[in-house]
């Protein structure tokens, strides 16, 4: 579909003006959603004092070329992407300044900066040596750890060619399409941090106003500030460009980016605490049967469902921030410690997630069809059934609760029907949660 043919909403112009001021901003989405294109159109707004880096940056760099920069550089490349940008037969992802023409333009100061800052992203040592020591007109090359760059990772020079563009003081602005391409998880994380970085930014960049990117990568997303995330989706001929505004909109585009499983990280798809011993025995399974496929773990409270939390929290982070908000279930009896609830919520559960059955006793909940089985009684003599301590009793028969628990999950089944208040109270919420 020619570039002309599509809507933009907002208007690209509008888009623009309200990110004219923005340090950081961020496009992610599905793949043909649109994201590059918006890249290259503020490229071809911005001018020359802006570079559209490609996807294309895969380069090796032998030896280094003496020489300078032409004079009329910038409008050579000028010209070339708008030609391109303005060709829909033509999808521009060349870097017109590969890795060997930026260490060759930088001046010395600035080349050992950005050996500097490469160097503290990957953990190793950068310098600029002769091929042949003693002859000052030797050809030189980038030594990395007692080798030349050129046999390192590609995910180095790729590292190298994106900060190294960001070093060029001719540009203001930098648009970077896929900064993770060929970077280590543990690389883009420090990447993005540093764009994050003002103070950072303010040493190595101090001219570079505003950096774009569009990213697959969840690790890219701002943290700073979640509203300087955007999703870009496309149907048909319309593009939409939507801020994240809260931070449920942020966990949803991080879950998104992530396949909306966070069982490819070996993460569960949500935590269900409970209180006790056949509470976990019961709900476990049930949720088993219920959710197949699906990782959700569920924790015995062992007496201190509070502590059992505040352990969460210290393994997932605030839940407030963490992803793991909308995800983390409380079940509790209808008799527990006074302002339980409250000091929950205040730890960062939501308060629609913790469930409070109106009936003391998780056997209330179990399968009437099976209680009628296991009590051989009618419906309406199993809403009787009468709890004293730790034994259940109905028609006259009597079953601890570790053995009734025992009797009602081997009868458990994907066709078993359950109270309305465990489905409507957690089973439904939870699936709804991880959907």
């Amino acid at each position: 579909m020619p570039k002309q043919d599509l809507e933009f909403i907002p208007s690209l112009q509008l888009f623009s003006q309200s990110r004219a001021q923005a340090r950081y901003t961020v496009l992610a989405g599905p793949n043909n959603s649109g994201k590059s294109l918006t890249l290259r159109w503020l490229k071809s707004t911005l001018g020359r004092s802006a570079y559209f880096v490609g996807t294309n940056r895969f380069y090796h760099v032998y030896h280094l070329s003496t020489g300078l920069r032409q004079a009329n550089e910038l409008e050579q490349f000028e010209s070339s992407f708008q030609s391109q940008f303005h060709d829909d037969s033509h999808n521009h992802e060349q870097n017109v300044l590969d890795l060997g023409r930026i260490l060759q333009g930088l001046k010395d100061v600035r080349r050992n900066q950005l050996f500097e800052l490469c160097g503290s992203l990957i953990g190793a040592t950068f310098s600029l040596q002769q091929v042949e020591p003693g002859n000052d007109l030797s050809p030189r090359y980038i030594d990395m750890d007692g080798q030349n760059l050129s046999v390192g990772s590609t995910g180095t020079r790729l590292l190298m060619t994106v900060l190294g563009l960001c070093m060029d003081d001719r540009f203001s602005t930098i648009l970077i399409d896929e900064p993770e391409l060929g970077l280590s998880p543990k690389v883009q994380s420090a990447l993005s941090s540093f764009f994050q970085d003002q103070v950072q930014r303010a040493k190595y960049f101090p001219h570079l106003e505003r950096v774009f990117v569009a990213t697959h990568s969840n690790l890219f997303l701002s943290r700073n500030d979640v509203t300087d995330n955007f999703v870009v989706t496309k149907e048909g001929r319309k593009v939409s460009i939507a801020r994240t505004l809260t931070i449920q909109d942020f966990h949803k585009l991080q879950f998104n980016l992530l396949g909306n499983s966070l069982e490819t990280l070996f993460f569960p798809s949500a935590v269900v605490v409970v209180e006790g011993k056949t509470d976990y025995a019961y709900l476990e399974r049930v949720i088993g049967i219920r959710m197949a496929g699906r990782k959700v773990t569920v924790v015995p409270g062992n007496g201190d469902v509070k502590k059992k939390v505040y352990a969460l929290k210290e393994l997932l982070g605030d839940f407030e921030r963490s992803p793991f908000r909308g995800r983390v279930f409380v079940v509790l009896d209808s008799v527990h410690q006074p302002g339980l609830s409250d000091e929950l919520a205040r730890m960062g559960v939501l308060a629609a997630h913790i469930v409070v059955w109106p009936k003391n006793g998780i056997e209330y909940y179990y399968p009437r069809s099976i209680l009628q089985s296991v009590f051989s009684a009618s419906l309406e003599q199993v809403e009787q059934l009468a709890i004293d301590g730790d034994r259940i009793s109905v028609n006259g028969i009597t079953r601890t609760k570790n053995e009734l628990a025992t009797e009602v999950i081997k009868q458990l089944t994907e066709a078993t029907e359950y109270p309305v208040e465990l489905e409507s109270g957690l089973l439904s919420p939870l699936s709804n949660a991880v959907t």
